[in-house]
């Protein structure tokens, strides 16, 4: 018996994996083709009223009607640099990904695809553009044969061509791609972290496939028209003439692959570009799509229930009473009989207003009566079925608000006679329903907007960063050429005067102090110091009106005036740190999500200076001409004690030599004392100067007396 092929036994394998995925979601396929039908309008039904349309078109603006903002924040409020420009490069450049027309259309198909089958998946996709430039002249010292010293000729044009021309990035981009939903399977799991796999239908030409795959991995393969079930449609979806073939792209987290699978062929295909199976992207669990979005809760399975399921009973039975109204409304005509002898009746009849018919036998008209002569057919019972089942169709309508939680106020439809306190109380009780869907469509923008900060990450350059943020951090380059010239100017600072109040040291540029691109893109590439440092999240992605946005800022604005008069006296008074009044306050500025901008500039608040009493300056010169008089006072002291130390050594020296060195013991007393003399009198006169120059300063200007010191130590010197 001849042994299985590896390859073929393992695209065997894959296949019946897609075979049993599809037959987990038979039933769900089938039910969900028909509401697709439903709410387009397709089944022509008679006398149907498309609840479903109606209940949809009200519920997609209810839960998804404004483009979630990013708010990427450090993970732990305390400083880190590094975090801080990490989080501001994430939600600027996750800005620009939100503001993309392709981010709010993947996010609105997948909550339509939520709402009328039950399941909504987008993907993240990377798409680098790559430009040709021609090379350099600069020859290349490899190009040329080892042997005869000759550069190498290529084989064909385009070698020469491709040898002649460079490949750059150009841009690139991060951009969420909507599946549709019959287009996407995954493997068993009752939650979403037990997934093995997940699976993406592509629908490839035989040019794109020959270009992904190669020519010759394509051997076997039919390129047809595909048949959906409807010819018409299938054929406006790829074309008229367009032949396409299907291929299942599958990401498999146990083997950490990613390969196509295609019916026609017994092995696996990989792309030219990636013959490993690499995954192109370190997902966050691994899949290139959050966890769907799905309406109806199920905690069981991931099965899909559409929410249409919850009230289809209630609808068919809406459509019956529309039936039946269409009916009675078809058998209330205006019917009657008249006397034959009247031939001109129906005539009058059948005229137009202000239109006069003329009669032939006129006294017979009189005899008889008009009012006697017309018999009218009675429809004032079907009048009263007709206003009962209006009746009874409203409360089916009714019935089926209260199952979706659509309240009349959220229809738009109102009572005159009711209050503005019951209509607001309808209205809080209908978004309270919908808070659940609403949470858990904020939940799906925001694993959407992780998976493409994750890319984003990984792939983007510095360049790229730099172009979408605008933000300007050094290189480590750049950092290091800083410090050298920072030394060099320590060096060359020149050195204190003696007697001079010692200068302050050079500060360091500003740009030391912030993180470079290196150490940015450092922590960007690791996906566990990322998650560590970082948080990405969204704010509501249901706008609020407008009186309640201006409402909740002014109550922001009112806690931060109030919190900022009630610490500032505190502050003042030493009671409070500055650090601390200020972390108070960010605290109120990061809950109401202003933004990084005001957070910023509320963390460079300094602390008010209190005014100064000129009473309290003067106190404070006159302390400081006392202070400057003592510490001359001191040096006199010091400049005493250090001449009677000398002269004492100089007289023990002397006695020591007494016997052998008199006459020279006497010539150098005699020279100490005459230097002793001058030194005495040089401190005098500076004494007398700078007691002389205190009583004129204080004289002039009894506030200050500057430069008292700097003369005490140069006439010292």
């Amino acid at each position: 018996m001849k042994a299985a092929n590896p390859q073929e036994k393992d695209a065997r394998r894959w296949k019946r994996e897609l075979q049993l995925a599809k037959k987990r979601e038979r039933d769900w396929l089938t039910d969900s083709e028909k509401i697709v039908k439903r709410y387009r309008g397709e089944e022509k039904k008679r006398n149907r009223f498309n609840v479903l349309w109606a209940n949809t078109e009200i519920m997609r603006p209810a839960i998804y009607n404004s483009r979630p903002n990013p708010d990427v924040r450090r993970r732990f409020k305390d400083a880190d640099p590094v975090g801080k420009a990490v989080s501001e490069i994430l939600e600027r450049s996750l800005s620009v990904f939100v503001d993309g027309d392709e981010t709010d259309d993947a996010i609105k198909n997948d909550v339509l695809d939520g709402l009328l089958v039950g399941r909504g998946v987008s993907r993240i996709r990377y798409i680098p553009t790559i430009a040709s430039v021609e090379k350099s002249d600069t020859a290349d010292p490899e190009g040329e044969d080892a042997d005869d010293g000759e550069p190498k000729l290529p084989d064909t044009a385009e070698a020469q061509a491709t040898d002649d021309t460079d490949e750059e990035l150009e841009s690139e981009e991060v951009v969420p791609e909507h599946v549709d939903w019959k287009d996407f399977r995954h493997g068993y799991g009752r939650v979403w972290p037990e997934v093995p796999w997940v699976a993406f239908r592509h629908k490839l030409s035989r040019p794109d496939a020959e270009e992904k795959f190669g020519k010759d991995a394509l051997g076997g393969v039919q390129f047809t028209v595909p048949d959906e079930g409807d010819e018409k449609q299938a054929k406006e979806q790829v074309g008229e003439t367009q032949k396409v073939a299907e291929f299942w792209e599958i990401w498999d987290k146990l083997g950490k692959r990613v390969f196509f699978v295609q019916d026609d062929l017994d092995v696996l295909l990989f792309p030219e570009d990636n013959p490993d199976g690499e995954p192109p992207l370190e997902f966050t669990g691994f899949f290139p799509c959050p966890r769907p979005l799905q309406i109806v809760e199920n905690t069981s399975s991931l099965l899909p229930i559409p929410l249409f399921h919850l009230y289809s009973d209630q609808a068919d039975q809406l459509d019956k009473i529309t039936g039946r109204i269409d009916k009675i409304i078809n058998t209330m005509r205006l019917r009657g009989a008249y006397d034959a002898r009247i031939t001109e009746l129906a005539d009058i009849m059948a005229s137009d207003d202000n239109e006069m018919v003329p009669v032939q036998n006129a006294q017979a008209w009189t005899d008889a009566g008009l009012d006697k002569a017309v018999t009218w057919m009675p429809v004032e019972k079907n009048a009263e079925i007709l206003q009962a089942l209006y009746e009874a169709r409203d409360r089916q309508k009714a019935i089926i608000d209260e199952l979706l939680g659509i309240s009349d106020i959220i229809r738009g439809a109102t009572d005159p006679d009711e209050t503005a306190t019951a209509q607001n109380l309808k209205s809080n009780y209908g978004s309270v329903r919908l808070q659940r869907m609403q949470k858990e469509v904020q939940r799906y923008a925001r694993d959407l907007m992780r998976l493409a900060a994750g890319a984003m990450s990984q792939k983007f350059s510095q360049a790229t960063f730099e172009q979408m943020t605008e933000l300007k951090f050094p290189t480590n380059a750049q950092k290091a050429l800083m410090i050298q010239q920072f030394q060099q100017q320590a060096m060359m600072q020149p050195p204190p005067q003696p007697g001079a109040p010692p200068m302050p040291p050079p500060q360091p540029p500003a740009a030391l102090q912030v993180p470079s691109w290196e150490d940015i893109i450092g922590v960007m590439r690791s996906e566990k110091m990322r998650q560590y440092k970082i948080d990405v999240e969204t704010d509501s992605t249901v706008a609020g009106t407008l009186s309640s946005d201006m409402a909740g800022l002014s109550q922001v604005l009112t806690a931060i005036s109030q919190a900022m008069q009630e610490l500032a006296p505190m502050v003042q008074q030493g009671v409070l740190p500055v650090d601390a009044a200020k972390e108070v306050i960010l605290t109120v500025i990061r809950r109401a999500r202003m933004g990084m901008a005001v957070e910023d500039a509320f963390d460079k608040l300094q602390p008010p200076k209190p005014p100064q009493d000129p009473n309290a300056a003067k106190a404070q010169a006159d302390m400081a001409n006392t202070q400057a008089k003592a510490q001359a006072d001191i040096q006199v002291a010091q400049i005493k004690a250090q001449l009677d130390a000398h002269v004492a050594q100089v007289a023990q020296a002397a006695q020591a030599q007494q016997n052998a060195q008199e006459q020279a013991i006497e010539e150098r007393r005699a020279q100490e004392d005459q230097r002793f003399e001058m030194m005495q009198a040089k401190l005098d006169a500076a004494v007398k100067i700078i007691v002389a120059s205190i009583s004129a300063q204080k004289q002039a200007d009894p506030v200050v007396t500057p430069g008292a010191e700097r003369e005490i130590s140069s006439v010292v010197q």
